[in-house]
C-alpha cells in the first residue's frame, strides 16, 4: 500500500473531527451567551423559531432546483451522439441549473418571500 492511499482515509476521518468539533464548540458558545445574557424560556423559543425562519431562506428549493437542472442535462446529454456528447454535456450543465434558479427567483418573487 502506497503513502497516498493511507493519506486520503486518514484526512477525511481528520477534517471530519475538525468540523464536527468547531460546530459544537461554536453551538456551546452560544448558548452559553443566550445563559449569561438571562433570557428565559419565552424570549429563547422566540429567538430560536426566528432563526430558524432566517436559516431557511430557500436554500433547499435552490440546490434541489440545481440538483434537478444538472440531472436534466445529464439525461439529455446520454441521449445525444457521442462525437458532440462532452460539449452538449457542459453547456447544459450551466444553462438548465441557471434556468432552474431563474424559476426559483421568480417563484420567491411572485409569492411574497425576501431572499
Amino acid at each position: 500500500m502506497q503513502t497516498e492511499e493511507i493519506l486520503i482515509p486518514i484526512t477525511f476521518f481528520v477534517a471530519t473531527a475538525v468540523i464536527l468539533y468547531n460546530f459544537f464548540k461554536s453551538r456551546h458558545a452560544e448558548r452559553m451567551a443566550i445563559i449569561d445574557k438571562g433570557l428565559n424560556e419565552e424570549q429563547l423559543s422566540y429567538l430560536l423559531k426566528t432563526r430558524a425562519r432566517q436559516s431557511n431562506n430557500g436554500w433547499s428549493l435552490k440546490i434541489g432546483a440545481i440538483a434537478v437542472g444538472v440531472g436534466i442535462a445529464i439525461l439529455i446529454g446520454a441521449s445525444v451522439p457521442y462525437d458532440i456528447q462532452d460539449e452538449v454535456v457542459a453547456g447544459l450543465v450551466f444553462l438548465l441549473p441557471g434556468i432552474g434558479l431563474l424559476l426559483v427567483y421568480r417563484f420567491a418573487k411572485t409569492s411574497g418571500e425576501e431572499q
